[in-house]
């Protein structure tokens, strides 16, 4: 059921699970219908201004902590002439917390993908000063195989990105292909040329663009008088696609734990080793 109200309006989400006896998980949509429409068609939305300045500052200066903190140490992403980029930030910093609920985003997320989503969030930043730095064309994953199975389950999720920092024309604006999400046969990986269907996209800080996470997108290479440009990415995923039930007698995880190390590339995706 779906009550409509001043342009936002509420999902009534109800969950199949007589165990539970049938929770209901209502929504409160920050979209309005034809907005979430847009979202579907094209695969992003752009939410203008939605971080508070306050919030941008306490991200920047988080960002600058575990910048120090991480660089030259194993395993950190310092990619010579691309910039730095951060993992697994709720795990680093309390500064980011704030975004876990933050029902701007969380709502769309869920509307989108069903009440029971979970999230996380990276950063990258690219250096001011350094010319050609830029993101060829991408989506996030790249597993749809060709035929596509009866029951395969398509990628679907939600991604953001938030931007710290202004970015121009010397910055590298950012470009994406509207509709590329539903075309799993478009083939543009690791290219910088122009498409003639793309979009390009200009931000300043707080800007937010929420998009579907195989939205074929990348970043004009930047120009010797760029700026600085801070990025944080977040991103929902069904909560339910996991194979750890957290049920029974607890183990050390050592035996699957070898099997990973020491397994081929089929035994680590078969041992939910599998990362995009």
């Amino acid at each position: 059921m779906t009550d409509v109200l001043n342009g936002q309006f509420t999902i009534n989400f109800e969950i199949n699970d007589r165990t539970k006896n049938f929770p209901q998980r209502p929504v409160s949509v920050h979209a309005s219908q034809p907005e979430l429409d847009d979202l579907v068609r094209d695969g992003f939305l752009i939410r203008r201004g939605l971080i508070p300045a306050e919030w941008i500052e306490g991200f920047g200066e988080a960002l600058k902590e575990i910048a120090a903190g991480e660089s030259g140490k194993k395993g950190a992403e310092e990619l010579e002439g691309n910039g730095l980029y951060f993992r697994s930030l709720l795990q680093k910093s309390e500064a980011f917390h704030r975004m876990i609920k933050f029902e701007p985003t969380l709502s769309i997320g869920r509307a989108l993908l069903g009440p029971q989503v979970s999230f996380d969030m990276e950063a990258r930043i690219a250096l001011p000063g350094v010319a050609g730095a830029g993101v060829p064309w991408h989506i996030h994953m790249r597993v749809i195989p060709d035929p596509m199975p009866p029951f395969f389950c398509y990628p679907h999720s939600v991604h953001g990105l938030i931007y710290l920092d202004s970015v121009g024309d010397d910055e590298g604006p950012l470009c994406v292909i509207p509709g590329s999400h539903v075309n799993p046969r478009m083939e543009l990986d690791g290219t910088y040329d122009k498409h003639p269907d793309e979009v390009q996209l200009t931000f300043n800080p707080g800007d937010t663009l929420i998009m579907h996470g195989n939205l074929w997108h990348r970043t004009v290479p930047t120009n010797a008088d760029c700026k600085q440009r801070r990025l944080v990415l977040f991103g929902y995923a069904p909560s339910w696609i996991k194979n750890d039930l957290e049920r029974g007698v607890k183990t050390d995880g050592s035996l699957t734990d070898m099997l990973r190390k020491t397994g081929d590339a089929e035994m680590i995706e078969l041992l939910d080793g599998f990362h995009w």
